[in-house]
């Protein structure tokens, strides 16, 4: 097998590429092109076998820093990987790892979608420049009916399940991300260890009109006596829906809006050939909850690399070991 190519932004094909993203057997929105337009500063991509012939593709988020290019996953993108119609073998696989520890210096971090979770743990170790981390999120089949899906809720999702009905919350579909935006910035913010940079808003906002145009939005809030006391962002294309920002203020947290919110989401698709993923950090409060609705733990690999020169390897190990003893909250605002 040749190896892969790596391309720029703008020697892709975004018709071919697309095509190929919506083809694939794990396709998920982070893959389109419009979308990483949104979420990166640029982006690159390795494809195979051909520049004219897209077979196998791995999107790139790349940033400069120190005057060089380095890939770091984006806000709103838990994971990417490398995108195929036909399975991939483990001497394919290596080779697009391969490539991608030749052609960068600096991997901040890169997060693989979980259906190559089985292959990853087979090829990675084989590449010893890259750091490899394990991650969760969670999915929950919504294909089966409503009372089997809440069958599986457990005892307490399922008791403030009830507390929430008494609630009398009221669900509204909206077209309108402002409200759900400064509820984070009032309510989930400030957790945050370093704040949150104005620049992730204006991401999300243009993310969310162009979600819109491809009809892949689903915004929703939950109000009580004509207020807003909670929102989330859901995001469908093909057969996957994701969890990808949500927020609630001290009354929707009590009233448990998000919870029935959630409820309501699979009441409406229960049945549906969906795979609803949670989205879940790597928090122990937030993954509980997650799991509480019956949501399945689906294990994902990222990878990190240093080969920076001297000083820079040096400053950015001291930065990262300082980050790994900081509690962080997620942005996402679960």
């Amino acid at each position: 097998m040749t190896p892969p190519i790596l391309l720029s932004r703008a020697a892709i094909d975004d018709q071919r590429w697309n095509l190929l993203i919506n083809q694939s057997g794990h396709s998920v929105v982070y893959g389109y092109s419009w979308y990483l337009d949104e979420i990166c500063d640029t982006w690159k991509a390795l494809v195979w076998p051909s520049a004219e012939d897209y077979q196998i593709v791995m999107p790139l988020p790349v940033r400069r820093k120190w005057s060089i290019e380095v890939i770091q996953q984006p806000l709103f993108c838990q994971y990417l990987g490398l995108f195929s119609i036909l399975e991939i073998s483990e001497s394919q696989l290596y080779l697009f790892l391969e490539k991608v520890s030749s052609s960068f210096s600096y991997i901040s971090s890169y997060h693989f979608h979980p259906d190559l979770s089985v292959i990853l743990n087979r090829v990675l170790p084989q590449l010893t420049k890259f750091e490899i981390k394990q991650n969760h999120t969670y999915w929950l089949s919504l294909e089966d009916s409503l009372s089997t899906i809440r069958s599986n809720y457990s005892s307490d999702r399922k008791m403030n399940l009830k507390r929430s009905e008494k609630e009398k919350w009221i669900v509204e579909q909206s077209n309108n991300i402002i409200p759900l935006i400064s509820l984070f910035q009032k309510h989930h913010a400030s957790k945050i260890p370093g704040g949150v940079a104005d620049i992730s808003y204006s991401i999300l906002t243009g993310l969310f009109k162009s979600l819109n145009l491809h009809k892949a939005a689903e915004l929703f809030y939950i109000l009580k006596e004509g207020e807003i006391h909670a929102g989330a962002l859901f995001v469908k294309t093909g057969k996957k829906v994701l969890y990808l920002f949500n927020a609630a203020d001290k009354t929707g947290r009590v009233g448990n809006a998000r919870t029935f919110l959630l409820d309501h989401y699979f009441q409406s698709n229960a049945g549906k050939a969906l795979i609803f993923d949670f989205e879940s950090p790597e928090k122990v409060s937030v993954s509980l909850f997650y799991k509480s609705f019956g949501a399945r733990k689906m294990p994902y690999y990222s990878i990190r690399k240093n080969d920076l020169p001297f000083p820079f390897k040096q400053i950015q190990n001291w930065r990262i070991s300082k980050a790994l003893n900081t509690t962080e909250v997620p942005f996402e605002g679960s």
